[in-house]
């Protein structure tokens, strides 16, 4: 209690007061029924306190290793640069957090669209089944409010307690489609309350509904079954071809540097110029630009795959950190054979 006290005197007015805010949307899409205070300055709170965690470590890392990370050793400190690193690394950390807590509320948002869109065809012909059995539309969903339909269920909970107060029973329905954010069930709570108002045959409309979300759902299967091949061919190439390619590359110019700096610039010009010119890239350099490639490379991969998968580009972002990790490692795995077994011959 006193945490939650803390947190609403400190970052309420930092919060969306009003009742259509976009963050009271997302977390009413999520299911999340913590006030929109509470949950956002919780995670003000979270990012705050990493980001000061982050201002501190530029210091404690160089006093601990005694190396230098960008303004000095110990001893020899460049006050001004260190501010600035120090600075640069809390706003790293407050960005991080609070891109992580966004993405984490996307997930779960599509999590709960994707089970609803799973069970609604089910759903709909329980209703059907009700209706044709004489209940009316309103007894009919709620006896088809079950828990093996998971967020529907809750949901139908509600929309019943609200049907029997105040609100009629049309003008809750409508609400479902603010608590769950799918398209396809918004056509179909405005298509079933297009039959309530005209009147008609409500129980086979719902069972023609159902079987086109049944047949949307197997072509959207089909479409990803596809194009999976496109998306193994792609994560081939990152975590197989391109580690193997930057491996060679940069073994095979660690020795080229190596021999150029070994051999004798008047044999090297009587040999014909052929080691003459001088090689200004670093081994050092190419190693970290072949890091900086292959976690750019993963990066894209995982928003095609993303996209491929679910025709939305944050969806793949999950799969970056792991892409780029197995990928690495297949580098570094690579460039160590390379370098052990071309040792015994240089």
């Amino acid at each position: 209690m006193p945490s939650r006290i803390i947190v609403q005197r400190r970052f309420v007015p930092l919060s969306p007061r009003q009742a259509g805010s976009t963050l009271s949307h997302l977390l009413g899409v999520a299911g999340i029924e913590q006030p929109p205070q509470i949950w956002l300055g919780s995670r003000l709170l979270l990012a705050l306190t990493v980001a000061l965690i982050a201002f501190a470590l530029p210091p404690i890392i160089t006093y601990a290793t005694s190396s230098d990370i960008g303004f000095g050793v110990p001893g020899e400190l460049n006050f001004a640069f260190m501010i600035g690193y120090m600075l640069l690394a809390a706003m790293a950390g407050f960005a991080l957090v609070l891109t992580l807590v966004y993405l984490h509320l996307y997930y779960i948002v599509h999590d709960r669209t994707r089970r609803v869109e799973e069970v609604l065809p089910d759903f709909l012909l329980m209703v059907a089944a009700q209706m044709h059995a004489g209940l009316t539309p309103f007894a009919a969903f709620n006896a088809a409010a079950r828990p093996e339909f998971g967020p529907l269920e809750k949901e139908g909970r509600t929309i019943a307690a609200r049907s029997v107060g105040t609100e009629t029973f049309t003008d809750a329905l409508l609400q479902l489609a603010d608590h769950i954010d799918s398209p396809v069930l918004r056509r179909t709570i405005s298509f079933f309350e297009n039959g309530l108002r005209s009147g008609g045959k409500l129980a086979n409309m719902l069972e023609t509904a159902a079987e086109e979300i049944r047949d949307l759902e197997e072509l959207r299967k089909e479409t990803v079954l596809n194009t999976r091949t496109y998306t193994i061919f792609l994560i081939f190439i990152l975590i197989g071809g391109l580690p193997l390619l930057l491996a060679i590359s940069t073994e095979f110019l660690g020795i080229f540097s190596k021999m150029q700096g070994e051999i004798n610039v008047d044999s090297v010009k009587s040999m014909g110029n052929m080691l003459a010119p001088s090689l200004n890239l670093k081994p050092e350099f190419v190693n970290q630009m072949a890091s900086v490639i292959i976690v750019g490379t993963a990066l894209l991969v995982s928003i095609f795959v993303g996209v491929i998968s679910e025709g939305k580009v944050l969806f793949g972002l999950k799969y970056w950190p792991p892409l780029a990790i197995v990928s690495y490692l297949v580098y570094m795995g690579v460039k160590t054979f390379l370098h052990a077994f071309l040792s015994v011959f240089t």
